[in-house]
C-alpha cells in the first residue's frame, strides 16, 4: 500500500519510486523460492490500495498493472543475482555494466510502459508520453540509488564504530554542507531550460569523496545523501500550472543523477581495485622480505657451520700434518730439511688462510668485542693482505646501548661487502671507515678513492653484494646511503636506531 501511495500522484507520477529499488534488492540477495510471497504481497497490497482510491470496481486492471511490474523485477532481479559469496553489488565494471543496461534501463522501461498501457485503458485525460518519461527515469532512478545501497547496507560488514567515527562524522558535516549550498544554488537559479540548476554540481565533491574513501557503500550512500533532497526541492520548484515548464528540473535531475550514480559507482570500482592491488603488492613485499630474511638466516647458520667445521676440522688435520712433519724433519736426513721445511712453511701458510676464511664466514669476536671490536679486527686482517691505506676511526658514546644480534651482524656483513668492493672492483690505493655512535644513532661510513660509477648503471646491473646488502638493512629497519661519481670514489653509509 506504501508502494501505491509512493507510485501514484493525483495525476501522474512520483519523480522516485524507492520501494521499487527496495523489493529490487530484496529479490537480488534473497532465495529464489521466497519471491513468491513477497511478490504476492506487493501486488496485494497495491491493487487494495487502488480500490480503495479509486472504488471497489477497480481490481482487474491494477492487479495486471502490479503482476507486470512484479514479472519484470523478477526478470531483472534473476539477470544480475548476486552469487552466496559476492559480497558487493558492484566487484567489477562488467557487473555495473550489467546491472545499468538490464535493470536500470531495461526493467525500467518494461516497469514504465506496462504502468502507461493500464493508465492508458483507464483514463483518457493524461498526456501518456510524458507520464511514460516520468515513469521511465522514476523506476530508473529508483533502481540506481536505493537498490546497490540496500545490497551493500545487507552485506556489509561494519568495521567498530571506534574505526568509523571520525569517517562518518566528517561525512556528516560535509553532506549538510552540500545541502544547505544546494538549497541556496536552487533559490537563486532561474528555473528554466537555459539556466541549468548549480545544484546538480555542487553534490560532486561529496560523490568523489564518498566513491574514495567510504568503502563498498560509500558511493551508494553519497548518491542518496546527494540527490534526494535535491529531487525533493527539483518537484518543489516544477510549476505544474504553466505546461510548458512543468517537470523541467525533475526530468534534468533525474537524467544527471543516473548519469553521475554510474560515474561514481564506476570511480568506487577503479579505486577498490587500485586498492586491492596495492594491499596484494604490500602482502607480496611482506612475503618477500620474510623469505629473505629466511634465506638470510639460513644463509648464517650454513656460514657457522662450515665455519665451525674449517675450524675444527680442517685446521685441526691441518695441524696435525705440520707437526707430524716437523716430526719427521728431526728423524731425516738433512738434505730433506729443505722440502720437508717449505712443505711445513706452505702447511701453516694454509692454516691461516682457512683461519681467515672460518673468520669471514662467522666473526665471533663479534659476540665478544662487540661491533667495534670485530670491525677493528677485520680491519687488521685486510690491512695485512692488502696493499692500501686503511684509515680506520671509532667513536662509540659509552652511555648507548651495544649493538647485538641481527643488528650489530648486519652492520658487519656492510662493512666486509663494502671493503671488498672497493679492494676488488674499484681499484682504490685507500680507504677510511668511520663507526661512531652518538645522539641515538649508530653509523658506518666506508668511502674509497677508487674510480667510482653511476649509480643508474649499477641499479640496472647491480650484483648479489649490493642486493645483499640492501636487504639486509631493511630487515633490521635500518638506512643504507650509496653515493658514487666516476673519478670521485664511493662512499657506501648504513644508519641504525639505538
Amino acid at each position: 500500500m506504501a508502494s501505491h501511495a509512493l507510485l501514484v500522484k493525483p495525476a501522474e507520477i512520483t519523480s522516485i519510486w524507492i520501494p521499487g529499488g527496495l523489493i529490487l534488492a530484496y529479490l537480488v540477495c534473497r532465495p529464489v523460492q521466497s519471491w513468491l510471497l513477497l511478490l504476492s504481497g506487493f501486488t496485494a497490497g497495491g491493487v487494495l490500495a487502488f480500490a480503495l482510491r479509486s472504488g471497489i470496481g477497480m481490481v482487474v486492471l491494477p492487479a495486471v498493472g502490479y503482476l507486470w511490474i512484479s514479472a519484470c523485477m523478477a526478470a531483472g532481479a534473476a539477470a544480475v543475482k548476486l552469487g552466496t559469496r559476492q559480497r558487493l553489488m558492484f566487484p567489477t565494471i562488467g557487473h555495473l555494466a550489467r546491472f545499468f543496461l538490464i535493470v536500470v534501463v531495461g526493467v525500467s522501461i518494461a516497469c514504465s510502459s506496462g504502468f502507461v498501457g493500464v493508465v492508458a485503458m483507464m483514463r483518457d485525460d493524461i498526456s501518456l508520453p510524458r507520464l511514460w518519461m516520468l515513469g521511465t527515469t522514476a523506476f530508473a532512478v529508483g533502481f540506481m540509488l536505493v537498490t546497490p545501497l540496500a545490497v551493500e547496507l545487507q552485506r556489509a560488514k561494519f568495521p567498530p564504530w571506534r574505526e568509523v567515527r571520525k569517517q562518518v562524522i566528517g561525512f556528516f558535516l560535509f553532506s549538510v554542507g552540500l545541502w544547505m549550498i544546494s538549497a541556496l544554488a536552487w533559490h537563486a537559479a532561474p528555473s528554466n531550460l537555459s539556466n541549468i540548476p548549480l545544484a546538480l554540481f555542487v553534490p560532486i565533491p561529496l560523490l568523489m569523496l564518498a566513491a574514495f574513501q567510504f568503502g563498498a557503500f560509500g558511493p551508494s550512500v553519497g548518491l542518496v545523501v546527494a540527490f534526494l533532497p535535491a529531487i525533493i526541492v527539483a518537484i518543489r520548484l516544477d510549476r505544474v500550472d504553466t505546461f510548458e515548464l512543468g517537470h523541467v528540473n525533475s526530468y534534468i535531475m533525474q537524467l544527471w543523477t543516473l548519469a553521475a550514480g554510474v560515474l561514481v559507482h564506476a570511480l568506487a570500482i577503479q579505486a577498490r581495485q587500485r586498492t586491492d592491488i596495492l594491499h596484494r603488492l604490500s602482502v607480496t613485499s611482506e612475503e618477500n622480505r620474510s623469505l629473505a630474511a629466511r634465506l638470510m638466516q639460513s644463509q648464517e647458520e650454513q656460514s657457522i657451520r662450515i665455519s665451525r667445521e674449517l675450524h675444527d676440522g680442517v685446521n685441526q688435520k691441518l695441524t696435525f700434518f705440520s707437526i707430524a712433519l716437523s716430526s719427521i724433519r728431526q728423524r731425516s736426513p738433512e738434505d730433506l730439511h729443505a722440502p720437508i721445511d717449505e712443505v711445513t712453511a706452505g702447511i701453516r701458510e694454509l692454516i691461516d688462510e682457512v683461519r681467515s676464511i672460518s673468520h669471514s664466514l662467522h666473526p665471533s669476536v663479534l659476540e665478544h668485542a662487540g661491533i667495534g671490536g670485530a670491525i677493528d679486527d677485520l680491519v687488521r686482517v685486510i690491512e695485512g693482505r692488502w696493499g692500501g691505506e686503511i684509515a680506520l676511526r671509532i667513536e662509540i658514546d659509552p652511555t648507548l646501548d651495544e649493538l647485538e644480534g641481527e643488528r650489530a651482524l648486519c652492520m658487519y656483513r656492510v662493512a666486509q661487502e663494502s671493503i671488498r668492493n672497493a679492494i676488488e672492483h674499484s681499484g682504490a690505493s685507500a680507504m677510511k671507515i668511520v663507526l661512531s655512535a652518538a645522539d641515538g644513532r649508530w653509523r658506518l661510513r666506508v668511502s674509497d678513492n677508487g674510480r667510482g660509477f653511476l649509480l643508474k648503471e649499477v641499479a640496472m646491473h647491480s650484483g648479489l653484494g649490493l642486493v645483499s646488502m640492501k636487504e639486509r638493512v631493511q630487515l633490521v629497519r635500518g638506512k643504507l646511503y650509496i653515493r658514487s661519481r666516476p673519478g670521485r670514489g664511493t662512499s657506501v653509509t648504513m644508519e641504525l636506531s639505538a
